[in-house]
């Protein structure tokens, strides 16, 4: 990724496709990214921004992983090898998920997790986080009403 790349640029729209107790499945699209990545849970999620995350050196890692061994494999991503070549910002902003959509900014990545915000897209206000563990009960918190709405 290029130098200037700044936070804005480096938004994560997340499209959630499937909401069930405790998972949710969707895409991911960002200029960041070829094409949409897909995850299959909230997990798989955190796992793929991680390594995109480390692998773009954007948001920087305050600290470095230690690996013990020759057994890491990289994942298979679609990558952009800088912004021009990522997905069109229009496409970007035409994604929307079947069940909700959301806009996640990292800003930082201090004390081996991430600090930033969410934009909820659907008017509820933006929401700042200090932490992966924050991060997740702010998603799932609002993915709540989308469970319990199955429900009845």
């Amino acid at each position: 990724m290029p130098a200037k790349i700044n936070h804005y640029d480096a938004v994560l729209r997340i499209c959630v496709d499937e909401c069930r107790v405790g998972s949710i499945q969707g895409r991911v699209f960002s200029r960041r990214l070829t094409a949409p990545l897909t995850f299959c849970d909230v997990g798989d999620l955190l796992l793929q921004l991680e390594e995109i995350f480390d692998r773009q050196n954007f948001p920087q890692a305050f600290e470095r992983k230690r690996t013990f061994g020759d057994g890491w494999e990289p994942m298979d991503l679609p990558l952009a090898p800088s912004l021009a070549e990522g997905m069109a910002p229009e496409a970007v902003a035409e994604a929307a998920g079947q069940v909700t959509t959301f806009e996640l900014y990292v800003i930082t990545r201090r004390n081996t997790t991430w600090q930033g915000f969410v934009d909820w897209l659907d008017g509820s206000p933006r929401s700042d986080y200090q932490s992966v563990l924050a991060l997740l009960k702010l998603i799932d918190r609002h993915l709540l009403p989308f469970v319990q709405g199955r429900r009845h």
